[in-house]
Formats: structure tokens, sequence, C-alpha cells
């Protein structure tokens, strides 16, 4: 029973420390999807024409995630305090679903980050002549904040038309129509009044900073979740035992008075069969027929 206790008392601290990290989870993905402007942006930037933006999806998973997190760990501990196994067999397999969709995320952060994320300023490039408009509206926001001009540098809009051309880029009003800056087609490299380095370093690193925290949390969360998929399992197995081993005492001591009231109701036989009989004493008296015979006549009496 004292195992029992100190599992208990385990799996209690492991659910407390899974609903802080799912808190957290929850807390941060909403942060970085809806409050985090910058993020927000670069997000919908990276999604391009041939690569879309899982890091958008990943993040709407990661909040639904933290929030099922937190439900979950209040129904183990429900399910624990009042030893409801079917419930705690029930959010186990909940909690095994959890650690997969936890794992398959962490897996796809991971490939992302390996394969996609080092050709990103290619395909970013390449959006930005393909989707022109949409690329450069959210390429303005960065470019006004981050004094940045372009992916690469500023000869990413080499043919563009002069109207397309971002002001954003210029450090002073209307830059790109200055013959001495450009000519008209952004090739200038010796400029004073634009800025020329590329906004690729900023993109870098915000995804490298949301990999860093969407992979860790996920990875610490599904480490825990196993945790209390093991500890739940071995709990669920010590109450089990304590059941049986309670119910055979009980049928044990049903036996055991059964066979002492047996023994009893015996020994009152034995003590019944062994007490003296009854003495019966007669009394007899002769009397005289009318015929001359002699009769005796008697009575019993029990003593």
């Amino acid at each position: 029973m004292a195992c029992c206790f100190n599992v208990a008392c385990f799996f209690c601290t492991l659910c407390a420390f899974i609903g802080l990290a799912s808190l957290v989870q929850f807390c941060l993905g909403i942060y970085l999807t809806f409050i985090q402007i910058d993020i927000a942006i670069i997000n919908r930037l990276i999604k391009t024409d041939k690569v879309d933006s899982c890091l958008a999806y990943i993040l709407m998973v990661f909040i639904g995630l933290g929030f099922i997190s937190l439900i979950l760990v209040l129904f183990s501990i429900y399910g624990m305090a009042k030893r409801n196994r079917p419930l705690s067999l029930f959010i186990a397999v909940l909690w095994v679903f959890t650690v997969a969709i936890n794992l398959v995320m962490f897996a796809i952060l991971l490939l992302y980050y390996y394969v996609i994320f080092p050709q990103l300023h290619i395909f970013l490039t390449g959006s930005l002549h393909q989707s022109r408009s949409i690329t450069i509206n959210f390429l303005d926001y960065l470019q006004s904040k981050y004094a940045c001009c372009g992916i690469n540098n500023k000869d990413d809009y080499k043919n563009f038309s002069l109207d397309s051309l971002p002001l954003s880029c210029c450090r002073v009003s209307n830059c790109w129509r200055d013959i001495g800056i450009n000519n008209n087609n952004g090739s200038n490299n010796t400029m004073s009044l634009i800025h020329t380095d590329g906004c690729y370093s900023i993109v870098n690193q915000y995804v490298t900073f949301e990999f860093l925290i969407i992979g860790g949390v996920t990875g610490l969360c599904a480490l825990l979740q196993i945790l209390a998929i093991t500890f739940m399992c071995i709990l669920n197995q010590r109450h089990q035992k304590s059941d049986d081993n309670q119910k055979f005492v009980i049928s044990h001591l049903g036996t055991d008075s059964s066979f002492n009231e047996n023994i009893n109701n015996n020994n009152n036989n034995i003590q019944d069969s062994s007490k003296p009989l009854p003495l019966i004493s007669i009394k007899c008296s002769p009397h005289v027929s009318t015929n001359g015979d002699i009769l005796i006549m008697g009575d019993a009496a029990h003593s």
C-alpha cells in the first residue's frame, strides 16, 4: 500500500509538470501565432509557391495539443484520486495519441529544418518574382522595421518596374527614382540612399528561434507524457493487485467464519447428545377386577 502511495505521489508531481509544460505550450503558441507580429508575418512570407508554410500549421497544432494536454492532466489526477480504472485506461489511450502527434510534429520540424530550411532563401527569391505583390507586401514590413531590402540584397529587385519597387528599401523618399542610385533597374552598387542588405538574415533568425522553441517544448512534453503513461500503467497495476488482495482476504475471512460457525454448531449438537436421559418413574397400584383378577395400574412420570 505504501508503494502505491509513493507511485501516486510521483504521478501527481509528474502531472503537475506536464500541466505547467502544457500551459507554456498553449500560451507560447498563442503568442507566436497571434501576438508576435514579426513571426506571424514571416510565417506567411515563407509560404512560397513550392513550399507551404508548415510552421503556421504546426503552431495551430501546437496550441491544440497544449489545451488538450491540460484537460488530460486534470482527468488523469481525478481518475487516480478516485481509483477509477476504466477512466484511467481511457486517459492513457488518449495520452498515447497525444504523444504520437507530438512525435510526428517533432519529426516534421526536423525534416523541415534540415531539408527545406537550407534552400528557403532560394524559394523566397523565386516567390518574389512569381508572386510579387504578395511577397513584397510581407517584405515591406520587414524592410521598414529592420532597414533591409529584398531577400538576399537589393539586387533581388532587378528588372522590376519602377512602380513595383518598394519604398521601404529607401533611406529617403523616392530613392528608386534617383538616376544616380540605380538607373531605374536596381543594379547600381554605389548608393547611400538605399538599404543594401537583404532581409533573409532576419527571417533566418526568427525561423531558427521558432524551431528551437517549438521543438524543445514539443520534445519535453512528449517525454513527460511518456513517463506519465508508464506510471499510470504501473499505478493501475498496483491498484489491481491491491484490490485482488483485499478480495482474497475477505473471501478467506468469510470461509473461516462459516467454518467456525459449523464447528460451534457441531459442538452444540455433541453437548446436547451427551446430556443424561430423563428418568421415568412408574407408580404401580394393584386393583382387583370384578372377576377376581388382580390388575396392576401404573402412572409414568419424568424426572
